[in-house]
């Protein structure tokens, strides 16, 4: 076996924002956390739990990292019973975005109807320094994934949590791999120096499928069975794709970096399905690749 998978359960203990593309003067924010956001949270709280030396090594610590250690898109969870039991997205024909819970039994729920459940909005401007008022044209609103769910009729209800999976290489630097094993707390997404976006850890079992999925770790890459994917996936394979949902470009940076980074082409947004399942690998990015496409 090359790789180990475990499930990682991470509960909010402050409001999270991941940011996607705005709409008007509404900060819009993704119900999941991409695999390329966690990589860095962990990577930046693993480099600056090293000794005060020196500033932390991001760079040396994140390429160890990203080649022997792939994670998995968060996403949102709800307790029961003391167990976690995260809400997962498929694209429905005739319907489009729908969300539904691990265990069989429990209705889905439409994308708007869920987002009521999961988010809340704060309004934000910037200060005119001459006078104190609100900067002409500034005035936001943002929206972030509370740390308690909502009922049907808005009520408040228990905490928010977010489940996903972590594939460790059998070759992980013995060290690296203590690190990720004594982590209790990460910051990721947006606003963080407002206090948004503090996760702490709380549940990390070991796991023999991923979301119910058949996942195969003897090869180079984790490598997942399934008939929707959980991840951003790759359109530019071989032939026609069976896939049904919605694509999109990502784009993004690197702190001291002067490029941005992005995907040459649109890629299959999470909850995408076709009719039967395929065979995808795990890359370090956390996207899925078609597993016969090189």
């Amino acid at each position: 076996m090359t790789w180990l998978l475990y499930r990682w359960t991470w509960r909010l203990e402050s409001p999270l924002y991941i940011g996607m593309p705005p709409a008007g003067s509404v900060n819009r924010c993704r119900l999941y956390v991409p695999a390329r956001a966690v990589w860095g949270a962990i990577t930046a709280e693993i480099a600056r739990a090293k000794p005060a030396t020196a500033f932390p090594e991001y760079d040396k610590v994140g390429c160890q990292v990203r080649e022997h250690v792939r994670f998995t898109y968060l996403f949102p969870a709800e307790e029961d019973d003391n167990k976690w039991s995260a809400w997962l997205p498929r694209y429905v024909s005739e319907k489009g975005l729908t969300w539904e819970r691990e265990e069989a039994g429990v209705q889905g729920l439409a994308d708007r109807q869920f987002r009521i459940r999961l988010l809340s909005t704060l309004p934000s401007t910037a200060i005119e320094p001459s006078s104190d008022t609100a900067a002409e044209g500034s005035l936001r609103e943002s929206e972030c994934i509370n740390t308690r769910w909502r009922d049907q009729h808005g009520a408040p209800r228990g905490p928010v949590a977010l489940v996903g999976y972590v594939f460790i290489h059998k070759g992980l630097d013995q060290e690296l791999r203590e690190n990720l094993e004594q982590l209790e707390a990460i910051v990721i997404g947006g606003d963080s120096r407002c206090g948004f976006g503090q996760l702490r850890r709380v549940g990390k079992d070991k796991a023999t499928s991923l979301f119910g999925c058949t996942v195969d770790l003897g090869e180079s890459e984790p490598q997942v069975e399934a008939e929707r994917v959980l991840a951003h996936a790759a359109t530019n394979c071989r032939g026609p794709s069976n896939l049904r949902g919605e694509t999109e470009i990502l784009r993004g940076w690197d702190y001291g970096r002067k490029e941005h980074w992005h995907v040459k082409s649109p890629l299959w947004v999470p909850g995408s399905c076709a009719q039967s399942p395929q065979m995808w690998r795990v890359e370090h990015s956390g996207r899925w690749f078609p597993s016969e496409v090189p």
